[in-house]
């Protein structure tokens, strides 16, 4: 059976840069949103999705996930038309063979998490997830460790001095690499490995590429996020979307 090879790497020095056009021609973009910038732009947002996607947002009963819905989606219609030349209204999300996000007519591919009053896009030409959570303080963890993590990952959490901050660590790690691989939460879940370093995994378990990157990264106070991609080689440009309307790419009026 063949392996696949995960490399784990913290990267505490992140720093965000303001995207602004000209946009980073990195085919690896890692974009922060605080959604509460956006707020105002919700009519002009929702503009942007299609009929389904409509719906969906008016499924929500909380106002507050309904916007977040409709800021997360309409901000991803924009950045994938800037980056493959389509009206943000027109373009069509389609799943891979292995029920990935991407794009149709295009080789993005795309991956979307938010927490709390943050969200995370993540870019990419191959396969990439990325994840974010709200280190809550009153989420009893201690109560998923054994279904979730090998006891090895247990005895890390446990001898941390911030135990539940680790738990954040590594269970962003966790989701980031299954959101990658299309794989979702299943009985493989507590099976990945998610300590710093490298390791060599049966490859049916991770997807069907054979190496892996996975990475935490500094976002905010009280957060824990990550990401994982495909190829060594590449290393996420790491961005924060700030001022939206001011984008030449941003045209509310195309649907």
């Amino acid at each position: 059976m063949r392996s696949a090879f995960l490399v784990y790497n913290t990267l505490p020095a992140v720093k965000w840069s303001p995207l602004a056009e000209p946009f980073p021609v990195s085919e690896l973009l890692v974009i922060r949103i605080e959604l509460a910038r956006f707020s105002a732009l919700i009519s002009q947002l929702f503009a942007l999705l299609s009929p389904d996607e409509e719906v969906r947002a008016q499924r929500y009963f909380h106002e507050k996930d309904r916007h977040r819905f409709i800021i997360t989606r309409g901000l991803l219609r924009s950045l994938l038309g800037h980056y493959t030349g389509q009206k943000p209204g027109a373009i069509q999300f389609v799943q891979t063979s292995h029920k990935k996000p991407s794009v149709r007519g295009s080789n993005w591919q795309y991956n979307v998490s938010h927490s709390g009053d943050w969200a995370l896009i993540a870019l990419s030409k191959t396969a990439v997830g990325v994840d974010i959570e709200k280190i809550d303080r009153d989420f009893r963890y201690q109560d998923i460790l054994p279904e979730s993590f090998s006891p090895q990952e247990q005895a890390f959490i446990e001898k941390s001095p911030d135990p539940r901050t680790r738990f954040y660590q590594l269970w962003t790690r966790k989701e980031a690499l299954v959101k990658a691989t299309g794989q979702g939460i299943d009985e493989h879940f507590q099976q990945i490995p998610t300590q710093d370093g490298s390791y060599e995994v049966e490859s049916q378990r991770i997807g069907n590429s054979n190496r892996w990157i996975i990475s935490s990264f500094a976002m905010t106070e009280g957060y824990a996020a990550a990401v994982a991609y495909e190829s060594p080689e590449r290393i996420p440009d790491f961005c924060e979307l700030n001022d939206f309307e001011s984008f030449a790419f941003f045209h509310p009026d195309e649907h």
